[in-house]
């Protein structure tokens, strides 16, 4: 994006909007009335600071944006706080895989709880735009590697995002008509891989109901030391074949959170 952050910032009515939010009494229904009144508004992108992170946000066509726009809360501040924590006493690098990771706040997010090595997976176009100038504008770039791949196979996969940039898949829902796009691929093997990486200590995984066929090779592959500590993952039962998150427990993770999106486990 060739427009510098400030660009797209707050004016008007929404600085009323955003003061409301500040004092904390955006939440339910009060928090879908603010948003609505902010589509109103007319915008769609955003250029924000909050919990002193810069975010440039499409708040009308990703759903995640516009959640960190409007809630008083810190977005998933549980599923965070839980990845942070389960290495905030290690005394060497500590490396965060965050699979989805769509415009970039769970990466972000971590980066300023001090994790060293970040690599924030995201195949969408859109989205990876977004993510990449958000990191830049955080001066986060030595720190979070962006790569531009879909979990799969190594070849080119179909991918639809008509529902909107946050909810982008592999996976067609019923009533899209829109064309898909085709984004390369490759196996989380190989992408840990090519990133030098041999050790994860916190994942994140959330990309619409194709969880299990991400993890299912990667645990069958991976060595053990290369598991994470820590996992915060979407649970999709509908769309899986196969149930990723009993697998799991049975290489000895635990279920530790439930949060109204995610599942958190620790590593027993």
């Amino acid at each position: 994006m060739s427009e510098e952050f400030g660009y797209y910032k707050l004016s008007g009515f929404t600085v009323i909007l955003d003061f409301i939010r500040k004092l904390g009494l955006s939440r339910g229904f009060v928090r879908w009335h603010i948003y609505k009144s902010w589509i109103n508004q007319g915008y769609e992108i955003v250029d924000v600071t909050s919990h002193g992170i810069k975010y440039r946000l499409n708040i009308r066509d990703n759903t995640t944006d516009g959640k960190i726009l409007t809630t008083s809360k810190f977005y998933d501040f549980q599923e965070i706080d839980a990845l942070a924590k389960a290495v905030e006493t290690s005394q060497q690098d500590k490396v965060f895989l965050d699979i989805g990771a769509n415009t970039g706040h769970y990466s972000l997010s971590l980066a300023k709880r001090g994790f060293t090595k970040i690599i924030a997976i995201e195949p969408n176009p859109p989205t990876l735009e977004l993510l990449s100038f958000n990191v830049k504008i955080n001066n986060l770039e030595p720190v979070i590697s962006i790569v531009p791949l879909c979990i799969g196979d190594g070849t080119k996969v179909a991918f639809y995002s008509g529902d909107g940039l946050g909810t982008a898949s592999v996976f067609k829902n019923n009533g899209d008509d829109s064309p898909p796009i085709y984004v390369e691929s490759d196996t989380l093997i190989n992408i840990l891989k090519s990133q030098n990486i041999n050790k994860i200590d916190a994942l994140k995984i959330d990309i619409e109901g194709f969880e299990d066929r991400a993890l299912f090779p990667f645990f069958d592959e991976a060595p053990e030391s290369l598991w994470p500590t820590c996992i915060v993952i979407e649970p999709n039962s509908t769309s899986w074949e196969k149930d990723i998150l009993s697998r799991l427990e049975t290489l000895g993770y635990a279920r530790t959170g439930k949060t109204r999106g995610n599942v958190i486990l620790n590593r027993a």
